[in-house]
């Protein structure tokens, strides 16, 4: 157990900085979406509870139980990313000399690959509903936060793109190319219907800032 959460901002920074393989792509990749779940909520804190969006106070108890769920699904997943990570590392420590020996390295390998290409996936599914949730917020939340939730959706836009490469660079190298093709298959819907959502929202909101 990595226990990534639990480090200070500075202790993460310097091990994703570092010469080591984790911290890596896919939990700077969580941080980012934890940090636009994180930013749903400032926004549904700032609107529930006020006279002037009576009509949408529901909708912010929602939005403030729900992202912070995913929230801590997200920071769950920085350690799952160098947990996934971790099975290549054993895998390549393997030894190869014999036959049989470099059978079970492959098999070994295929596992581990189909492993760490599933978790950015996950990864992905949990972005696209965080999306839905910032772009909620941008259209029915205060208009004071409209900055803070236009910020959720890039973030988790970005977040989505880098989950996107730890699937293809996962997929690109496994033998089963049945099984590759259909996460890349869903990695490739799930890029598209976040991102048309993400910078929807996006553009929505500049729209509104720029009067």
């Amino acid at each position: 157990m990595y226990d990534f959460k639990n480090k200070t901002i500075d202790e993460f920074m310097t091990e994703l900085a570092d010469k080591c393989s984790v911290p890596g792509g896919g939990g700077a990749a969580a941080l980012i979406a934890a940090a636009g779940a994180a930013l749903s909520s400032m926004t549904a804190n700032f609107t529930v509870g006020k006279e002037k969006y009576a009509d949408v106070n529901d909708d912010m108890v929602y939005a403030i139980e729900k992202a912070g769920e995913l929230r801590e699904r997200f920071l769950k997943m920085m350690d799952e990313d160098a947990e996934a990570f971790s099975l290549m590392s054993k895998v390549y420590r393997m030894p190869k000399t014999t036959d049989e020996e470099i059978d079970e390295r492959s098999k070994a390998m295929e596992e581990a690959l189909k492993t760490c290409a599933a978790v950015p996936v996950s990864l992905m599914e949990a972005c696209c509903e965080a999306i839905e949730l910032s772009v909620m917020l941008s259209e029915k939340g205060s208009e004071l936060l409209i900055s803070d939730a236009g910020c959720s959706s890039a973030a988790l836009g970005a977040a989505l793109r880098c989950a996107y490469l730890n699937v293809c660079i996962n997929t690109s190298s496994m033998k089963d190319r049945i099984c590759a093709e259909e996460l890349s298959k869903k990695a490739d819907e799930l890029l598209e219907k976040g991102i048309r959502a993400s910078e929807g929202a996006y553009e929505e909101v500049l729209s509104k800032l720029h009067g």
